[in-house]
C-alpha cells in the first residue's frame, strides 16, 4: 500500500472564514511586493479576484435570468395543458370535473371557517368503515373477478365504450370558435352559442398565451414571442374590432422596435381599416412618412401618408394633438406611467402612446412631427369643407365637444355605479360585500379620467393662448 499524504495543517484545525481572510491577506502583501506598488490595497490588487468572485457567485442579472426561465417553463406547461383540453374539449366531462372541484373548493372554504371560528377543537378521526375499504386479491367480491358472474363488468370494455362516447361529444375549440375565441358576443351584437365553460377556458388559454408572449420578450426570444402573438391574432380573428386581447399592438410595437417595417405594414394591411388602436394606426402613418419623405421607396407618397395620418387622427384625435405640440403636453400630463392597456380610440390610450418608446420614433424621425403639426394646423385653418384628396374636415378636429361628451359618460356612469352600490346595501346583509374589487378599480380608473381630461385641456388652452393654432 502507498503511503498516506500528510496534511500540513495541524490535526484538529478547520478551515475558517480567519484563515480564509489571513491566507488573501498575505496573497495581496506579495503582490504589492511584486509589482512594487501600494495602491492595491484592497481586493482589487488580485489578478483575477473579480473574475472567480463572478464565477462562484451568481449576480442580479443571473439571478433574474434564472427566474425568469422559471416563469416561461411554468406558463408554457399551463399553456400546453389548456391546449390539449380544447383540443378535445368534452363539454359533459367538463362540467362534471367543474362541479367536483367547486364542491371541493366549498368543502375547503367551509372547513377553514370552522378552524378559524373562536372555541374550535380539532377532532380525532375515527375508523373508517367496511363500505371505504378497497380490497385486493383473493378479499375481492366474486361479481368484480368472475365473468361468469351476471354483475360482472369487464373494466377494459366499460373504459373503450366511455371513450367511445367521449370521442364523439369532442370537438376541436380551436377550429370551432376561431375568429370568435372566448366571446360571448360578436361585432354585431349576436350572442355566440358556445358553452360559458368553454368560453371562459378559451379566455383563460388568451391570457397565458399573452402571458407567456410577454415573457419571451422579457427574455428577447423574439422568434417565440412572434409566432405566440401571431398565433393569439388569428384566433381573436383580423377583422374583428375589438379583440380581447392586445396582442395586435404588442406585435406592431415588437416589429419597430426590430425595425421591420415590412412585417408592420403586412399586419396592419390585415387588420380593418376602421380598426381604431393607435398603436396600428400612428405607427403606420410614421413608416409611410419614412417610406415616402426619407427612403424615397417607390409605391410610397405624400397623398399615401396623408391617408394612413387621416385613418389614424380619425381613430384618435387627442394622439394627433399630444405628437404635434409635445412638449407642451409634457409639462402638463402628470402620473402617466399609471395608463397602461387603455381601450381603443381613448385619450387615456393616446397618453400611453404618446408616453412610451413610440414617442421616441417619433421624435428620433427627422421631420415627422413637423408634418403632422403642419397637416393638423393646416386642416384647423382650412374653412373649406375638406383637405385636399384627404378629406378631412375642419369639424374632425374639435376636441372640446369630445371631452364634454367623456364628462358627461362619466356622471351617467358614477350615477349608475352609485345606484349599485346602495342597492347593495339594501339588499346584502354583510357590510363587507357592499363593493367588490371591479367596482372599486373602476371607480379609480373614472377619476383618473377626469384628471386626464383636466389635464389635456389646460394643454389645450395654453396652446391656444400661445397663438400655435394661428401660425
Amino acid at each position: 500500500m502507498g503511503k498516506k499524504g500528510k496534511s500540513k495543517a495541524p490535526s484538529g484545525d478547520k478551515w475558517d472564514h480567519d484563515r480564509h481572510t489571513q491566507r488573501l491577506s498575505k496573497k495581496i502583501d506579495k503582490q504589492k511586493e511584486r509589482d512594487g506598488t501600494d495602491t492595491a490595497d484592497t481586493h482589487k490588487g488580485v489578478k483575477g479576484y473579480h473574475r472567480s468572485m463572478l464565477l462562484s457567485h451568481d449576480n442580479f442579472e443571473k439571478r433574474q435570468e434564472g427566474r425568469l426561465r422559471l416563469h416561461i417553463s411554468k406558463a408554457k406547461r399551463e399553456v400546453d395543458a389548456l391546449r390539449k383540453r380544447l383540443e378535445a374539449w368534452d363539454d359533459v366531462s367538463e362540467r362534471e370535473n367543474y362541479k367536483m372541484q367547486r364542491e371541493e373548493e366549498e368543502k375547503k372554504r367551509k372547513r377553514e371557517e370552522e378552524e378559524c371560528a373562536p372555541g374550535f377543537k380539532r377532532k380525532r378521526k375515527g375508523r373508517l368503515g367496511p363500505e371505504t375499504w378497497k380490497l385486493r386479491g383473493a378479499a375481492r367480491p366474486a361479481w368484480e373477478v368472475y365473468d361468469f358472474d351476471t354483475r360482472y363488468a369487464d373494466p377494459h370494455v366499460k373504459a373503450h365504450q366511455e371513450a367511445l362516447e367521449r370521442a364523439k361529444r369532442s370537438v376541436n375549440a380551436f377550429h370551432v370558435c376561431k375568429g370568435m375565441f372566448g366571446k360571448e358576443i360578436d361585432d354585431e351584437g349576436n350572442k355566440i352559442s358556445h358553452s360559458p365553460l368553454m368560453i371562459e377556458i378559451c379566455r383563460k388559454f388568451l391570457s397565458l398565451s399573452m402571458q407567456l408572449a410577454l415573457l419571451s420578450l422579457e427574455a428577447k426570444k423574439f422568434k417565440s414571442a412572434r409566432e405566440i402573438l401571431l398565433e393569439i391574432i388569428q384566433l381573436e380573428g383580423t377583422t374583428t374590432l375589438h379583440p380581447i386581447t392586445n396582442a395586435r399592438c404588442r406585435l406592431m410595437r415588437m416589429y419597430l422596435d426590430a425595425n421591420r417595417p415590412e412585417s408592420a405594414r403586412r399586419l396592419w394591411e390585415k387588420l380593418p381599416t376602421n380598426y381604431s388602436s393607435v398603436w396600428v394606426r400612428y405607427s403606420a402613418a410614421l413608416l409611410e412618412f419614412v417610406s415616402w419623405k426619407i427612403l424615397k421607396e417607390e409605391g410610397s407618397s405624400q397623398e399615401s401618408a396623408e391617408a394612413l395620418l387621416v385613418t389614424a387622427i380619425r381613430a384618435n384625435l387627442y394622439c394627433a394633438y399630444y405628437i404635434s405640440f409635445h412638449e407642451t403636453f409634457q409639462q402638463v400630463m402628470e402620473y402617466t406611467d399609471e395608463v397602461e392597456d387603455a381601450a381603443d380610440g381613448t385619450l387615456e390610450q393616446a397618453i400611453e402612446y404618446c408616453n412610451s418608446e413610440e414617442m421616441g420614433n417619433w421624435i428620433g424621425t427627422e421631420g415627422a412631427v413637423s408634418w403632422i403639426k403642419n397637416f393638423v394646423v393646416r386642416v384647423l385653418k382650412d374653412s373649406s369643407k375638406d383637405c385636399g384628396v384627404s378629406g378631412l374636415k375642419k369639424e374632425d378636429l374639435e376636441w372640446e365637444e369630445k371631452l364634454a361628451t367623456l364628462e358627461r359618460e362619466y356622471d351617467e356612469e358614477s350615477g349608475k355605479t352609485v345606484q349599485k352600490i346602495e342597492d347593495r346595501q339594501i339588499s346584502v346583509v354583510e357590510p363587507r360585500e357592499y363593493e367588490s374589487d371591479e367596482d372599486v378599480a373602476s371607480q379609480h380608473s373614472e377619476v383618473d379620467l377626469l384628471m386626464y381630461i383636466g389635464m389635456f385641456r389646460t394643454g389645450m388652452d395654453m396652446l391656444s393662448d400661445a397663438g400655435e393654432f394661428a401660425r
